[in-house]
């Protein structure tokens, strides 16, 4: 029994000497042969990714003239990878400390000065609110107690460091932390940084840990008083949109740029490119292994616009220079008070937007390094803001411009022909209690001649018979209170009806109201496009076109096409065969020609061109007691073959009229210039030009 227990004892001793013998072989090959595919593994685990700024596409005008595109400038970014633990201050102590010196600035966003003696800054209530609730104080809280807060939070109260140095280190730290700094998420310290900084910044590189030099695309605007409006600038994102864009499955960080309104904010997803990824690999004990770009940058798509740079530039210095004049001319019944307007071209037979001023404009890249003195300049003299599109967004009645889609209505739905004529005896009776005059008498005036004079109580008269429904329904097949669909947006717009009408003024609606609708008035309003697209309309026969300002979509350089619009009809009109729209255009050539315009006759400032001109003029009520009107006008040219279509508002103005010549001098025959005295005053909105002229167009 003895020998069997010490030879069983022996055996699983052997046993467990030859297991553990095994399990040192195969620790050997583990830690030996296979060693590094092992440490490969556990370094893995400690990989981070971050994104590399792909460049946003280009935007250009229809000839290809670059408006809006990119440059490569030096960033400082902070890498959390290689930032040591603990050193933070130090390192951003001394960063700062270089920028400084060299001039340079860098983001800060809280909203306490960085001197003495340390003051809130100038902004919003709720902006203030949420920045002390993101630092733990409450909304009563002084400066020194959101100061002390951020001290003790970065532990700066001990650090020795002066009190404006902790404001300013505290200030990177607060926005690294609301920028969710992170392995995958860098943060950017600095942009535009020069060359000599760069050089400073690289020479102490090895007491910058996690600081980084690098090269990526910011947006410039190469013609930025172009158009400003309509290309519309890039900006950081903020809090909200980010949120909205993670709801919508987008891809967006809090660092990144967002269009912010025009063209870059209506193309987002297009112009906006797919980010690289830079992927950064440590080990357990925080050593770097390796750092390279693991997917390449896509950079977005670039769009070319419908409209050409020198006519909008023209059309800019067109709609200024009318103000001007009106203001030299200064007769106080006739606009020397204007002080805001717009125009808007459409090619005729496509509805694609050629030109689209507003005034007052501004500059882009004023708008962008010095907002406030745009927002300061814009309250002098009671000017209006800027900022706002009001060839899209301005909203002005139109005055008689409107009776023109009266009189179609009324030839389409055989309430008047072609020969039907009017009685027009100064006053018209039909109410007892509600009689407006009109201009003068015109008895048994046609629709043609009607539109000519443009006679008050004919279309009165028209516009009571065809009743507001009709009248209203005939305005939206012209576009007026529709959504036309162009790219950047737009008001709608309306029509007086006894809903629209009821709901602006409380007031209740009166068969009068009928009257003042048919010519323009009441609470009709349209903007500058609303009018260049009833022109289009009208040019075309009743066919009306969307209007758009995207051309096409391109790749980033323009070398290969991806998208082409092509021409959208949204609505055609049935004339029904009554001819209406020719009536129509007969009656508004008439009126291009009718020489009874103050200061000047048309038949003057339409000389020597070599097709007739279809245009409708509007002097709309700003006020009960008619101290202000704007002055409208909407029309076609040639009138024979229209190949572009306006609409032209000028508020507290006048003349509005005078701008066509202008306008068709630049775009057809590329010749615009004002007459000026020696003090550079603008003495005549308009150069006569004789003689023969070749079309550049």
């Amino acid at each position: 029994m003895k020998i069997g227990a010490l030879l069983r004892n022996i055996f699983i001793i052997g046993i467990a000497f030859l297991v553990s013998f095994l399990f040192i072989i195969e620790l050997m090959r583990i830690q030996i042969a296979d060693g590094d595919y092992y440490a490969s593994q556990t370094e893995r685990l400690l990989e981070a990714t971050q994104d590399v700024s792909a460049s946003r596409g280009q935007i250009a005008d229809v000839n290809g003239t670059i408006l809006t595109t990119n440059e490569t400038v030096y960033k400082v970014i902070v890498q959390k990878a290689f930032f040591t633990s603990g050193s933070e201050n130090r390192i951003i102590f001394r960063t700062l400390s270089i920028l400084e010196s060299c001039g340079e600035e860098w983001i800060d966003n809280v909203p306490i000065t960085m001197e003495k003696p340390f003051q809130f800054t100038d902004v919003s209530e709720e902006e203030l609110d949420a920045f002390k609730e993101r630092i733990g104080v409450n909304v009563d809280a002084t400066v020194q107690n959101c100061l002390d807060a951020l001290a003790e939070e970065y532990r700066l109260d001990t650090s020795g460091y002066s009190e404006e140095m902790q404001r300013r280190i505290a200030g990177v730290r607060y926005e690294m932390k609301r920028m969710d700094f992170s392995f995958s998420n860098r943060y950017i310290l600095a942009e535009d940084i020069g060359v000599s900084t760069v050089i400073k910044l690289k020479e102490q590189s090895f007491m910058l840990s996690g600081i980084d030099i690098v090269e990526e695309p910011q947006r410039v605007y190469l013609r930025s008083d172009i158009a400003p409006h309509v290309l519309g600038v890039v900006k950081p994102i903020d809090e909200e949109v980010y949120q909205e864009k993670l709801e919508e499955g987008k891809d967006y960080k809090l660092n990144d740029t967002i269009g912010e309104f025009g063209i870059e904010l209506a193309l987002e997803d297009t112009l906006r490119g797919v980010n690289g990824t830079r992927t950064i690999v440590r080990s357990s004990s925080g050593e770097v292994i390796s750092d390279e770009i693991t997917q390449q940058v896509q950079p977005g798509n670039s769009v070319m616009l419908t409209i050409d740079a020198d006519f909008q530039e023209d059309l800019q210095t067109i709609l200024e220079n009318q103000i001007k004049w009106l203001h030299y001319y200064n007769d106080p019944k006739r606009g020397n008070e204007c002080d805001s307007g717009a125009v808007v071209v459409l090619n005729a037979k496509t509805g694609a937007v050629l030109g689209m001023a507003s005034y007052p404009t501004y500059d882009l890249n004023d708008y962008l390094e010095d907002y406030n003195s745009i927002i300061a300049d814009s309250t002098v003299n009671g000017t209006p803001s800027p900022l706002l599109n009001r060839a899209i967004n301005g909203l002005y009645r139109p005055g008689s411009a409107f009776k023109t889609i009266n009189a179609v209505a009324g030839l389409i739905e055989g309430y008047i022909d072609a020969d039907t004529p009017g009685i027009c005896s100064g006053t018209y009776t039909y109410y007892s209690d509600y009689q407006p005059t009109c201009t003068g008498y015109h008895y048994g005036y046609n629709v043609r001649d009607s539109l000519k004079v443009s006679c008050n109580i004919f279309f009165f008269d028209l516009g009571r018979r065809l009743g507001i429904e009709t009248l209203a329904s005939y305005a939206e097949m012209f576009g007026y209170g529709t959504d036309l669909g162009l790219e950047i947006g737009g008001s709608k717009g309306r029509m007086s009806t006894p809903e629209t009408y009821e709901e602006a003024t409380g007031v209740e609606w009166t068969a009068g109201n009928v009257l003042q609708a048919a010519i323009g008035q009441c609470e009709t309003q349209v903007t500058p496009l609303n009018l260049a697209v009833q022109a289009l309309t009208l040019a075309n026969d009743g066919v009306r076109y969307k209007p758009y300002l995207v051309d096409s979509v391109w790749n980033y350089d323009y070398t290969e096409l991806i998208y082409k619009t092509e021409p959208e009809i949204v609505f055609t009109i049935d004339d029904k065969g009554t001819g209406a729209f020719e009536t129509v255009r007969e009656g508004m050539i008439s009126v291009s020609t009718y020489a009874t315009w103050p200061l000047y006759a048309s038949t003057w400032t339409f000389d020597y061109l070599p097709y007739s001109v279809a245009i409708k003029t509007g002097t709309a009520e700003e006020d009960s007691i008619g101290k202000y009107y704007t002055s409208t006008v909407m029309g076609y040219y040639p009138a024979e073959d229209p190949q572009i279509a306006f609409g032209i508002c000028l508020q507290k103005g006048e003349f509005s009229r005078y701008m066509i010549r202008n306008i068709i001098d630049a775009y057809f025959y590329d010749c615009y210039e004002p007459d000026v005295d020696e003090d550079g005053n603008i003495v005549s909105p308009w150069k006569r030009w004789e003689g023969e002229r070749t079309p550049v167009r």
